[in-house]
Parts: structure tokens; sequence; C-alpha cells
């Protein structure tokens, strides 16, 4: 039984090793296809089902143009004349900051002022630094962010 263990390991080891030989494998998927080797012809085809579900992916995935990233809050409030008190700061970042994109949302039951498009936490302090001067008390939320 112990002379047995090695023979199997070494057994399993080769077999592995050179059962498998280099391909070269286009990036994309397509239904029906043949690579032309220089020693042979390989061909497959795709389950009829995994091209509808590579279409289901892409669909739903890419809805929305933009990724997960992070912007810089100023303003939030529900109360009396919140919406008027939100369109009037967004002018004033608007004029202010011109090259900054600035966000009007509503999200129940709140008006939320936002600005900049930030892939990163530390793009967006240096932003949150020169704009908490004149805007004191913003802070930086993750959101959902547009790409140019």
């Amino acid at each position: 039984m112990k002379n047995l263990l090695p023979v199997l390991v070494y057994f399993f080891y080769f077999s592995i090793c050179f059962s498998q030989e280099e391909v070269f494998v286009k990036p994309a998927i397509q239904k029906d296809t043949t690579i032309a080797n220089l020693e042979g012809i390989i061909s497959w085809k795709l389950p009829s089902g995994l091209s509808m579900l590579i279409e289901d992916y892409k669909k739903e995935n890419y809805k929305e143009p933009g990724l997960d990233g992070y912007r810089i809050q100023v303003f939030s409030d529900g109360g009396n004349n919140a919406k008027e008190r939100a369109q009037r700061l967004v002018e004033e970042l608007q004029s202010s900051y011109p090259k900054l994109m600035v966000y009007l949302s509503y999200q129940q039951p709140n008006f939320k002022v936002r600005c900049g498009d930030y892939r990163t936490k530390a793009e967006a302090r240096k932003n949150q630094a020169l704009i908490c001067k004149n805007y004191p008390g913003c802070f930086i939320v993750q959101d959902h962010i547009l790409i140019n």
C-alpha cells in the first residue's frame, strides 16, 4: 500500500503535465469557432443558451453609462423650500467652479447637491478641501459616476 501511493502521485502528475497542448485562443466568444493551428484544427460550438446568457448580462450591466465612484455632497435637505435652495446652490457651485460637474438629485424625502466625478476617494479629497472652504460640512459619498 505504501508503494502504491508514490506510483499514483507520479502517474497523476505526469498525466496532468503532458496532457495539454498550447493552443491560440481568440479573446472574443463566437457561436461557432474554428482555430487553425500549425499542428491541426480545433473547433467548438457554444451552447445556444450561453450566447443568450452573455447578451442578457451585457444588457443588464451596461444599461447605465459610468461606474461606481465618489462625489462630494454639499447639500441635503427635505424641509420647506428645499428644492429652491438646492437649485440656488447648484447655480452658485456652477458659477464658482465652472469645470466641476454639479448634480441635483431627489432621494425621497431629500434633495441632494453633489459635485464631481471621482474614481478614487483620494481624488475626491483633493477637491473636497477646496470646496469645504466655501461650503463647510461637505463630505465624500459613494455614487454612480459618469465617465467622459
